[in-house]
């Protein structure tokens, strides 16, 4: 039985609505959601069933309507934006399938820039960044600019970017989705180990049923609803573990009911 004080995010009761052609769209339904020190979670869903957005809403870059999120334990539902920003530059690391790295910068400085925004020294910044770039085997690439690297190489940095502020829990969004099978695999073993190694918290969100599967706990949003998925089911519906069914296009690296989930 897990402690509640090892909760590092929890979502409670979240209702998230859009508006699209003059109806009202309810993406998030009563959505709820404990994540713990130390755990990997994945959430599975089909394109539109608003898997992408819970995650933006536990990343603090979208808010609810309805519900709230807490991160440590402290609500953030009333606070006001700059507020948000803190706690997630402070507790919060992305990863995303399209690594967002800044063409202007080599890697070197796209990891540091995280803590030159939080007034750290560019030369301790670097420091830092360059560390975490040789845990991820990119040493002798860390002046290389994100056009000159590989597509595992550019989430490696864009990982070690999400990991530099020592965040508590880290939100990937289909982080192996743009990479061919073989380094898709080298990203999740990576993202394995600085989980184990750091106690970290890390939320998947992924269309990959085998990388779901690795996973300690697998969820699935169905029309806006989370639901656990048991392991028979899993098994049951698994794909090879790549972004999707087939590699063409990839990057590669040259090297039932619904409930609150706890």
């Amino acid at each position: 039985m897990r402690n509640s004080s090892d909760v590092v995010l929890e979502a409670i009761d979240l209702n998230r609505y859009f508006r699209e052609g003059g109806q009202q769209i309810h993406v998030l339904r009563q959505v709820s959601l404990r994540v713990h020190a130390g755990e990997m979670v994945s959430i599975v869903g089909a394109s539109g069933s608003g898997k992408s957005t819970l995650l933006h809403c536990l990343g603090l870059l979208d808010r609810p309507d309805e519900g709230e999120v807490q991160v440590g334990g402290q609500s953030t539902a009333r606070m006001r934006e700059t507020q948000r920003s803190a706690i997630r530059n402070a507790q919060l690391g992305f990863v995303y399938q399209f690594h967002h790295l800044l063409g202007e910068f080599n890697a070197l400085d796209n990891v540091a820039m995280p803590l030159v925004i939080r007034n750290m020294s560019r030369e301790k910044a670097r420091q830092k960044a360059r560390v975490l770039l040789e845990d991820m085997g990119l040493g002798e690439r860390v002046t290389h600019f994100p056009g000159q690297l590989s597509g595992g190489e550019r989430q490696r940095v864009a990982l070690a970017r999400a990991l530099v502020s020592e965040p508590r829990c880290v939100l990937a969004d289909e982080p192996t989705g743009n990479l061919d099978r073989q380094t898709a695999q080298n990203m999740f073993a990576l993202l394995r180990k600085v989980q184990r190694e750091r106690g970290l918290a890390i939320v998947i969100v992924t269309h990959d049923l085998a990388l779901a599967a690795r996973t300690d706990r697998v969820l699935s949003m169905v029309d806006g609803q989370l639901k656990e998925v048991d392991r028979h089911t899993l098994e049951n519906l698994q794909t090879p573990l790549t972004g999707d069914s087939g590699e063409s296009g990839k990057s590669g690296d040259s090297d039932e009911n619904s409930a609150t989930t706890h």
